[in-house]
């Protein structure tokens, strides 16, 4: 899989898990990937995707990696064709989302691999607070540093769960 292609997969994936309306297109250049309507408001999530394997062939797996850079805000328009990006902010570079997905897509057999096939994805959920202020600046993550600070290894069928779960505490420590 291609990264294009495996991340808006990776987004798609999230976005049904969370039974988010999929008739509502996406803003391109958006400062996240979901803004998932928690009952407490709005929630903004940021999708990861990785895999072991890649579309060309290589003598032995891929080491999953996935960006968590800070990123510069981009100004978003819209016109009768839909929405397109106009510039920057000007604001300083930071992770615009209060949770991150990150999507692995698991299966490491090139024969048995199937994108489509929700058992072969692994998810991990993580408070972007957490990452803020155990990374800082650092710029990737691995497998093992995801659960070396704690995000959540879930399956497909338990991501809305844990992202409620996370959203309540979201809210909580706001008050």
């Amino acid at each position: 899989m291609a990264d294009g292609p495996r991340g808006d997969l990776a987004e798609f994936i999230v976005n049904t898990a969370l039974g988010m309306d999929m008739t509502i297109p996406k803003k391109g250049w958006g400062e996240c990937d979901i803004v998932y309507p928690y009952k407490d408001g709005p929630i903004r999530i940021e999708v990861k995707c990785s895999t072991y394997l890649q579309a060309w062939e290589r003598e032995k797996l891929s080491t999953p990696t996935f960006s968590i850079a800070k990123t510069l805000n981009c100004d978003i328009s819209e016109n009768e064709h839909g929405f397109y990006y106009s510039g920057r902010d000007g604001g300083p570079p930071k992770r615009r989302s209060e949770i991150y997905v990150f999507c692995l897509f698991a299966e490491k057999r090139r024969s048995a691999a199937n994108p489509l096939d929700l058992d072969q994805w692994e998810f991990y959920i993580v408070k972007t607070s957490v990452i803020d202020r155990l990374l800082g600046n650092q710029r990737q993550i691995s497998i093992p540093g995801l659960a070396r600070i704690g995000a959540l290894k879930c399956p497909y069928g338990e991501i809305k769960a844990i992202v409620d779960k996370l959203s309540s505490e979201i809210y909580s420590d706001r008050k």
